[in-house]
């Protein structure tokens, strides 16, 4: 009997992994062929921020769906690595580099020198022109942008309106202000609702039971680890450390003003929420026409300097077991925010709701309305086009329609679950030899596990870490090698020996809402 038992338990596992690679394979050869219909035998035009080695996938993608790579325009480059392309410049060949929303911006007036080299290669305007994420133009001199951000979309990833979408789709948030940015300049006592005129506070009691009256001031949104400090969106995009402030004692008046004076100049609003001592995470979804797929959450792997508020984002990794009960959360709040954010902007495609895990629960921070990147696939399925997949369902691309958001799902958890990855990387502060950071392999060992790394250009890659950290965690690693490498200063997060960590549940409050957490500091240019 027992016998015979567990073959027929052996025969129904290997008849439901049949089914899994059937389900998966006819997800895959649907995209393709898909894919191959709209981009077999057409010109391309890249527009990029950066066009080095991260552009090898996007290039290797539309490759092998049949298109003709003809020429990139980027902000940057052709730096290390870049995928060799018949024709390429820079948007401005002398001057001063542009930063990212400047190029963004760029875009929508281009030079008449860039349009004349444009039409001496595609005199026809033939061409198809892909961007970046953030690319908010559906035309680059006469030429379609396939899959363009859309600005209702965009304005959704502005943090000092974000929590309109959290309170109606019933996430949890921080306690927070929205002022003026001038405000800022007065210091913690002064920048509070009371001085922010028409501005008012943020929306009160954004699921975490804290209403913000008219005069409470920083001190009461203050956690033990201070507040965060993000820039709105009125003067374009402000990513990549350009908006965002950690103030981990915004009591001193001179500290805090020196951290987020800046500011100032480079919005109108700013919205002072808590920082709670959480891992640092995201869920990215994928809306389609027939609902919301949701993944399984990712560690965004971010350090800080508890000193001078200093943050360092490392990378992704999809190693992270922060157990069953955490998983439902986040995916469930996901689930909800897209489903807002279909509601309200009519969106398409892939999106990440990134926030932290503190021991009170998840509680999110910011929705980003694009490719973000973390998601994990490209190392569980390289062959399957995720950044073309993304964009031709942003279009509503003929042949996808038999794709569904349940199916979608499942095969993304599984191949991501079978293969985790990391997308992990140190800045090496001391180099040469003389102090043992020679470029090429390496290994470091700390608190029991071993932390392989490669090092090169002054940067370190993190490959494995053995054995992990409790619920996976890479964070931990990346603080020892940074600490290795010359950065002592720098921590992981949750900076609380009793934080949230792995495995560990999240508890209730007495109130049953959630304890708030902080923004996760913006990342490099995602790519997929």
């Amino acid at each position: 009997m027992t016998s015979t038992t567990g073959q027929e338990d052996a025969a129904a596992q290997t008849a439901v992994g049949q089914d899994a690679a059937a389900e998966e394979a006819g997800i895959v050869r649907t995209v393709n062929q898909a894919l191959r219909r709209l981009w077999s035998g057409r010109g391309v035009l890249l527009l990029l921020d950066d066009f080095d080695h991260r552009a090898t996938s996007l290039v290797g993608e539309l490759r092998a769906c049949g298109a003709r790579v003809e020429a990139v325009l980027s902000r940057t480059g052709p730096g290390p690595g870049a995928p060799a392309v018949p024709h390429s410049r820079r948007c401005r060949e002398s001057g001063p580099e542009m930063t990212r929303p400047e190029f963004e911006a760029w875009l929508r007036t281009p030079s008449q020198e860039v349009r004349r080299w444009l039409d001496g290669l595609d005199p026809g305007r033939r061409w198809l022109a892909l961007g970046t994420p953030r690319t908010g133009v559906a035309e680059f001199l006469g030429r379609q942008v396939y899959g363009w951000r859309r600005p209702e979309w965009a304005a959704v990833e502005d943090k000092t309106t974000i929590d309109r979408l959290w309170a109606a789709a019933g996430v949890a948030a921080p306690p927070h202000v929205v002022v003026a940015a001038e405000e800022l300049r007065r210091g913690p006592q002064g920048a509070g609702p009371q001085g922010a005129g028409p501005l008012g506070a943020g929306p009160q009691g954004t699921g975490n039971g804290i209403g913000l009256g008219i005069g409470i001031g920083i001190g009461e949104i203050a956690g033990p680890a201070g507040v965060v400090v993000a820039a709105d969106s009125t003067r374009g995009h402000v990513g990549d450390s350009l908006g965002l402030r950690w103030v981990p004692d915004p009591g001193d008046p001179d500290r805090f003003q020196e951290s987020v004076r800046d500011l100032a100049g480079r919005a109108d609003r700013v919205r002072i929420a808590r920082f709670a001592d959480g891992v640092p995470c995201s869920v990215l979804g994928m809306a389609l026409p027939d609902g919301i797929a949701v993944f399984s959450p990712i560690e965004i792997v971010t350090l800080g300097d508890p000193e001078t508020g200093r943050l360092l984002f490392c990378g992704s990794s999809t190693h992270w077991r922060p157990g069953p009960a955490a998983v439902r959360d986040m995916r469930d709040a996901t689930r909800r925010a897209g489903r807002e954010l279909v509601r309200t902007t009519g969106y398409r495609g892939i999106f990440s709701v990134d926030g932290l895990l503190t021991p009170d629960g998840f509680t999110a921070t910011e929705l980003n309305p694009r490719h973000a990147s973390g998601l994990g696939l490209r190392a569980a399925l390289p062959d399957f086009p995720v950044y073309l997949f993304n964009r031709a369902v942003q279009e509503e691309l003929p042949g996808l329609e038999g794709i569904g958001s349940a199916a979608l799902e499942r095969v993304v958890r599984r191949a991501v679950a079978a293969a985790p990855s990391y997308s992990l990387t140190v800045p090496v502060a001391r180099t040469g030899p003389a102090d043992g950071f020679a470029d090429g392999p390496a290994r470091l060992r700390h608190d029991g596990s071993v932390i392989d790394y490669r090092t090169a250009d002054g940067v370190a890659v993190v490959t494995a870490v053995s054995p992990p950290a409790p619920g996976h965690r890479a964070g931990p690693a990346c603080a020892a090698l940074a600490a290795h490498l010359g950065d002592p200063g720098l921590r992981s997060f949750p900076l609380g020996s009793g934080a949230a960590g792995g495995a560990r549940e999240p508890r209730r409050t007495r109130s049953g809402h959630r304890s708030a957490a902080a923004p996760r500091p913006p990342s490099a240019q995602a790519h997929p």
